[in-house]
Formats: C-alpha cells, sequence, structure tokens
C-alpha cells in the first residue's frame, strides 16, 4: 500500500476485558489503579460492565458468562477510525475479515479482522457530533 493511499491512522479506543469475576476486576481497576469509572450498566440478571479510564487509556469490563457462547465476535482491541468503509476498501481481502463493516447495537459502526494467533480487532466508527 503507498503511503499516498494509507487511511488516517488508527487510534487506540478501548481494551476489552471479559471479567470472570466482576466485582474484582471492577475493584481492582476502580481502586487499586485509581481509574475514574465513566459509566456503568446492567445487572447480575443481565449482565454487568462498566467503562474505566486511566486518562490516555479505557478498559471496558463485562461479565465473561454474557459474551462467551452467543457466537457473536467480541474483539479485545478497538481502534477508533474515522472512516470504515474507507479503511474496509484499502484493507486487503482475505479469511482475516471475520466481520465485513456492519452496524453495532452500541450505535458505532465497526469490521473486524482476526490476527494470526486469533486475535480479534475491531475497526470502528463513532458517531461524529456537529
Amino acid at each position: 500500500m503507498s503511503d499516498r493511499s494509507r487511511p488516517s491512522v488508527d487510534r487506540f479506543d478501548h481494551l476489552f476485558i471479559a471479567a470472570t469475576d466482576y466485582e474484582k476486576s471492577l475493584a481492582f481497576y476502580r481502586d487499586v489503579l485509581s481509574w475514574g469509572v465513566l459509566t456503568t450498566w446492567g445487572d447480575e440478571k443481565t449482565g454487568r460492565g462498566a467503562v474505566l479510564s486511566g486518562g490516555g487509556i479505557k478498559v471496558v469490563i463485562a461479565e465473561k458468562h454474557r459474551v462467551e457462547g452467543d457466537g457473536k465476535p467480541h474483539p479485545n482491541l478497538h481502534l477508533d477510525i474515522h472512516s470504515v468503509d474507507l479503511r474496509y476498501k484499502l484493507m486487503p481481502k482475505g479469511d482475516h475479515v471475520v466481520v465485513a463493516p456492519e452496524p453495532t447495537h452500541w450505535g458505532t459502526k465497526w469490521f473486524v479482522v482476526r490476527d494470526p494467533d486469533g486475535n480479534l480487532i475491531a475497526f470502528e466508527e463513532h458517531p461524529r457530533g456537529g
């Protein structure tokens, strides 16, 4: 890919952690690392989650049982990009593409790729306020 056809730089958005013990994980990031809780959701029945920030990094934690076995990809690394369609167009086609561009239920648009070790990476476009 030439420099001229490169998309804008992929930016880190957040790391997703499927917590085996939600309360312990929340306490670790909040109390041990002193990271602020930006938002939480759910309950013990529906599954709980939280977004925490230590300043330059965001971590999303969610109860593990709520994300495994539902047949959907659950990337650990989420990148914030300006245009999913442009970035996808410039990505070489192949079996590394797990999900073609599509809207998510949380209001973003993404596509997902798998690296050679099986790690899932989401290229995600957030709505831009005007």
